[in-house]
């Protein structure tokens, strides 16, 4: 109930604030999902759950949790909180393992935090581990557009255009035992050129440049 309210009010305010366009919608697989996104603002989370007419959820600094109204909304919608630290990145790891089982589309930005500006920063290897471990279908997006609704230091947005465009869905064998860091280099490597192709070159960043092609071979 919670997340039927939240997702018709999200729906109204980016069709009053922004200019929202999407494409690829038919991509979304059935199923479970693990859903790869740069991100550039505070509002990105808000956009896929606006626009999948499936369950999704993501992760949060922990942080955010203690904020007294936000905090129990993020837990009602079951956001997994996530603090600094190898083992803390573990544990939710861990949770979003077990929202994929649900069969839940689960929303990561491999960035770990955002830009701030259009351009993409290196890519971690939480995204990467995930679909190794899980071997879910793989679904890069991008969203442009909304750190102009919402600069940085503003309260209120305004009007502008928005575009989230969904790219078609890969996979990789789920990896049996230790997963090397090679591995998971590659594979976040992989991710992040899936994710680069679907922005316009201004927002590509460090994965503007076309890298040799043994490293984006799957």
């Amino acid at each position: 109930m919670v997340y039927r309210v939240v997702r018709a009010v999200v729906r109204l305010l980016l069709w009053l604030f922004t200019e929202l366009e999407v494409e690829g919608t038919e991509h979304v697989p059935a199923g479970p999902a693990l859903m790869v996104c740069n991100h550039v603002n505070l509002m990105d989370p808000v956009v896929p759950i606006a626009v999948l007419k499936r369950r999704v959820t993501f992760m949060a600094k922990e942080e955010v949790f203690a904020t007294p109204f936000l905090g129990p909304l993020l837990r009602a919608l079951q956001v997994v909180p996530v603090a600094r630290g190898r083992i803390a990145s573990r544990r939710a790891l861990q949770r979003a393992e077990e929202f994929l089982r649900r069969g839940w589309i689960f929303c990561l930005y491999p960035e770990g935090t955002r830009s701030r500006r259009p351009g993409m920063g290196p890519g971690h290897g939480g995204a990467a581990l995930l679909a190794l471990r899980t071997g879910v279908p793989i679904v890069p997006a991008a969203i442009t557009g909304t750190h102009l609704i919402l600069p940085e230091g503003r309260i209120f947005p305004r009007r502008g255009p928005v575009t989230f465009r969904i790219g078609e869905p890969f996979r990789v064998e789920r990896a049996m035992g230790r997963i090397s860091r090679s591995a998971l280099e590659h594979l976040t490597e992989v991710i992040m050129r899936r994710i680069a192709v679907l922005l316009p070159p201004e927002y590509r960043g460090v994965y503007a440049l076309e890298p040799s092609p043994a490293r984006v071979q799957e």
